[in-house]
């Protein structure tokens, strides 16, 4: 049972120990606009209820709580970083059965703010994080617990953002007389709201599955429940703004609670039919959709699925094992919602005992920082082969900092005589469970030492559809090792940045998940060759390539290369270097007879000792459709035994190219057929043919052109 007084006092704490969520994420648990609402709470008390919201902000800000139904508005101010409540009127609490109210809470700031609601009772209080508006979604599947009795039950809620929102609900418990898994409907506007309960002995409202056409809030939990079950402790009231099931994932890795001699109850619930949980490689018993998996883990556990679901840690009551403690609840994120770091705490006082469990990837163990100092390997436990080790560190009253390269969990909680508290100390709110690919470019690339060098890791889903929120991380091996993470952007692009130090061949891995891909990044020493310019100028179907160096070393020369598709690159040309010099030298090359299309150049410059160096074209060349059509001279010209014919369409029409001797004889067909608009260069071989005088004609759209040309042998 939660002490009153206690909870009084760590709740303004455990408020700034939320807003750590890393502020690289896509999405998170701030915003400036919210629908929430308070459900019910332990009946005989429940006309005593202290409902308080706790906005807060990392600027200065202001902003209006109003619920419509309660005729009730009042304004806030907030100083960055400073705790701003707000007393609601104890009818706010929506106490009725299978009712719509009108007592939704609506928050709105001019900036981004954080927003906790409080639903106080002594010896029965719970708080829940807000989540804004722009996170709702239409899918959601309850997680709450076993009711007791008619007047201890289970129970969820939901708030409606949008007017003309239709609700339906398909309950697992009868809820006023309406039958087990059949659904009804529910009509609410904007800020109307729902509450319903599970009133016989034995019900349990989760799996119970709500959908709308409209965003929705809902709450899960219960009025005041028992955990493992009612043989063990007092009741206490619980409650969790739920995310919908399109932010649920696959694969988590866990760790016990410090001093529990019995493990810890787990909850896996499913979000599809047929779904597959595996629990420390054995696979259980499929389950469907709203169905869960109640079991006992006592040691640190791999958890995955073939399908989302939703987990959630139990604290088991205090004469389940004879330990201090009491029932609490943390959802824990799929690992690859993790963060890189945190700032949690324990309440100011009350709690005799204060841990905060950390599941790392391997690669920081012994690297991550708590407070400053790092957490010594020793401390860690590998858990089985997922390529993460957890830790059970115990700490003293008050705040704490956590930091990592790479993401990790994070888990703050406590124990008293009768009393717990537990919350994970953040995650990343993004739909993980829909990655189907990743790609990792450039595949090879080559820097300069003390350079930046980015890779950009694209995520798709199962549609090819690019995801936003998903969050990669890479791991750098070779000659300049590291780790990183970043987070997609709406093209679904997590680019990250690191600097080489030092010369030679770094492997970065990039992974989301199970997927991973593997690229090269090569670091050289200072270049030998600097360029101050290169450009490019497009004369018809010719491609004039002009640039510049101020300065070269041991410079043999450049290739010229050329590409159409970004993967294929062909060398065109050469031009020789100056070798040593630190005068302003220019270049130039033409790429002749090109057809239209785009085109990409790059310069290979080549060291006399074999080094090489790319320089790319800044911008694509385009090479257009010609406005008129023409035949040119043959080149090179006279030839022996190969020249070439170029000629200009300015639109799609048959084409012949045929070859004459000097008596009118016809000695060979170069094009015959269809050819759409634009430059064309043809290839003819005379090795055939004695020397002499030649003529070409090309026929088109019932015009016609010859021009001469000669073979000399």
């Amino acid at each position: 049972m939660k002490v009153l007084n206690k909870f009084t006092k760590a709740f303004f704490i455990l408020i700034f120990a939320l807003m750590s969520l890393n502020a690289s994420k896509a999405q998170n648990t701030s915003g400036t606009d919210f629908w929430l609402m308070f459900m019910d709470n332990y009946g005989p008390y429940s006309t005593t209820s202290d409902l308080t919201l706790f906005i807060t902000s990392s600027v200065n800000t202001s902003g209006t709580v109003t619920v419509t139904g309660l005729g009730f508005s009042t304004p806030f101010n907030v100083l960055a970083g400073v705790v701003t409540p707000v007393v609601l009127p104890n009818n706010a609490l929506m106490k009725t059965d299978d009712a719509v109210g009108n007592l939704g809470i609506h928050v709105t700031a001019l900036n981004d703010v954080t927003v906790y609601g409080l639903n106080r009772i002594s010896a029965t209080t719970d708080a829940f994080l807000g989540l804004p508006t722009s996170f709702l979604g239409t899918d959601y599947i309850v997680l709450g617990y076993t009711s007791r009795s008619a007047s201890l039950f289970s129970e969820f809620g939901i708030v409606a953002a949008q007017n003309g929102t239709v609700v339906t609900v398909t309950p697992t418990a009868v809820v006023n007389g309406k039958p087990i898994g059949v659904p009804y409907n529910i009509n609410l506007n904007q800020g109307e709201t729902y509450n319903a309960h599970g009133t016989s002995d034995g019900d349990d409202l989760t799996g119970t599955t709500i959908t709308s056409n409209n965003p929705i809030a809902v709450y899960g939990g219960h009025q005041c429940g028992n955990v493992p079950n009612d043989s063990y402790g007092a009741c206490d009231h619980m409650v969790e703004q739920l995310p919908p099931t399109n932010t649920w994932g696959k694969n988590f890795v866990t760790c016990p609670l410090a001093t529990r001699i019995g493990g810890d109850t787990w909850r896996f619930l499913a979000s599809d039919n047929n779904t597959v949980v595996t629990i420390n490689g054995v696979a259980q018993a499929p389950i469907n959709k709203g169905q869960f998996i109640q079991t006992i883990l006592t040691t640190s556990s791999i958890i995955t699925s073939d399908k989302p679901i939703l987990a959630g840690q139990y604290s088991n009551s205090s004469s389940f094992d004879g330990v201090t403690s009491d029932p609490f609840i943390m959802l824990i994120p799929p690992y690859e919602q993790f963060l890189g770091n945190y700032t949690v705490t324990t309440p100011a006082s009350g709690f005799s005992q204060n841990f905060i469990n950390v599941v790392a990837p391997n690669a920081v163990v012994g690297a991550l920082t708590l407070d400053g100092v790092p957490v010594p390997a020793i401390n860690f436990t590998p858990i089985g082969a997922s390529g993460f080790s957890a830790a059970k560190l115990p700490v003293a009253l008050g705040s704490h900092n956590l930091v990592s390269t790479l993401p990790f969990g994070c888990f703050m909680y406590g124990f008293d005589s009768y009393d717990s508290y537990g919350y994970p100390g953040g995650q990343a709110l993004s739909q993980v469970a829909t990655v189907s690919s990743l790609d990792v470019t450039p595949e090879i690339a080559t820097n300069i030492v003390g350079t930046q060098h980015c890779v950009d890791g694209l995520v798709k889903d199962q549609n090819g559809i690019p995801l936003a929120g998903i969050r990669v991380d890479y791991l750098i091996s070779g000659a300049n090792p590291g780790a990183g993470f970043a987070f997609t952007n709406a093209g679904g692009i997590a680019q990250y940045c690191y600097t080489g130090t030092n010369v030679g061949y770094d492997t970065i891995i990039g992974s989301t998940g199970s997927l991973s891909d593997t690229v090269l990044k090569i670091w050289q020493s200072a270049l030998p060759v600097e360029l101050s310019s290169f450009t490019s100028v497009v004369d018809n179907k010719d491609v004039l390539l002009k640039w510049s160096t101020v300065m070269e070393l041991n410079n043999s020369g450049f290739d010229i290369e050329r590409t159409s598709d970004h993967n294929t690159w062909t060398k065109v040309g050469y031009a020789a270097g100056n070798g040593t010099t630190n005068e302003i030298r220019n270049y130039e090359f033409r790429d002749r007879n090109l057809a239209s299309g785009l085109y990409n150049y790059r310069l290979k410059q080549i060291d006399f000792n074999g080094n090489f160096e790319y320089f790319n074209l800044s911008n694509e060349v385009e090479i257009g459709i010609p406005d008129k059509f023409s035949l040119s001279q043959n080149y090179p010209n006279p030839f022996n035994p190969n020249t070439k014919i170029g000629f200009e369409i300015p639109k799609e029409g048959n084409v012949t190219l045929s070859v004459y001797d000097n008596g009118g004889k016809l000695v060979s067909t170069l094009v015959s057929g269809n050819k759409a608009a634009g430059y064309y260069t043809v290839d003819f071989n005379a090795s055939n043919l004695s020397s002499g005088v030649y003529f070409y004609k090309i026929e088109y759209s019932g015009q016609s052109k010859v021009m001469k040309m000669s073979v000399v042998k």
